[in-house]
């Protein structure tokens, strides 16, 4: 099974950069040889369910209590393996949930290699989002990339019989996928969830990468996405703040 061992003394923040990870589509990931495996780690969702919150204690192992909506960040983190094969690295996208980035989050449908949905169990909303966003993926990649779905602020209740969220486990098993339940205070909750993303990954192109050691990673960057215009981006930004900001006199 594919393990993370991330610690505290072997993570170096880099200045922010134009990811060295460049993917090579969604069809594959190896790159030539002597150069790094390269994944792309899509976490989507509507808006406040927690997909930042994730994101950051993978990376940062902290839970960030100030909410702060995100436009787009790309990060990513390179490992090497106890096979001593190829090193990895992994690219993780924290998308926007606003309307705003439809055709951003069709691009990562179409290009990213596995993906995490979440919702929030107290926003039946975010669960509809979700199941779209589910079968969106199912549609467009037929089952060829693994999906996980995530059921995020579960300590908001003693137990899934107060959910605001209903029917998850039989949205989950209709289609095929894995439902995780999970807050994103608890980082053991959030790992468990992306090793089994990348397991599953591991398991479907028989890569036979085992265990990941963080070597290195980058600070979040709006731009670091290959394949994305940098002015496309920067324009989705400006509409997302202006929107934002737009008073009715």
């Amino acid at each position: 099974m594919t393990r993370l061992i991330h610690s505290t003394e072997t993570v170096r923040r880099l200045e922010r950069s134009r990811s060295a990870a460049r993917p090579r589509g969604a069809a594959n990931a190896q790159t030539a040889k002597g150069q790094p495996y390269e994944i792309t780690l899509a976490v989507l969702g509507a808006s406040r369910v927690g997909k930042s919150a994730l994101v950051s204690q993978f990376l940062w192992e902290g839970f960030p209590y100030d909410y702060r909506p995100t436009v787009e960040e790309f990060n990513w983190i390179e490992y090497e393996t106890d096979e001593g094969g190829p090193h990895v690295m992994l690219q993780v996208i924290d998308s926007s949930g606003s309307r705003d980035f439809l055709a951003m989050r069709q691009l990562y449908i179409r290009t990213a290699h596995v993906f995490i949905v979440v919702f929030s169990v107290d926003d039946p909303d975010s669960f509809e989002e979700a199941k779209k966003i589910v079968d969106e993926i199912l549609e467009i990649r037929q089952r060829k990339a693994p999906i996980i779905l995530v059921a995020n602020k579960r300590d908001l209740y003693e137990n899934i019989e107060n959910w605001k969220v209903h029917d998850s486990y039989n949205f989950a098993y209709s289609r095929m996928i894995p439902l995780f339940e999970v807050t994103a205070k608890e980082r053991n909750e959030v790992l468990d969830a992306i090793n089994d993303a990348l397991e599953r990954l591991r398991s479907s192109n028989g890569s036979g990468i085992s265990v990941l050691r963080k070597r290195r990673q980058s600070m979040p960057s709006a731009r670091a996405y290959s394949g994305i215009d940098a002015t496309d981006i920067e324009r989705l930004q400006q509409k997302h703040k202006a929107k934002a900001n737009c008073t009715i006199s």
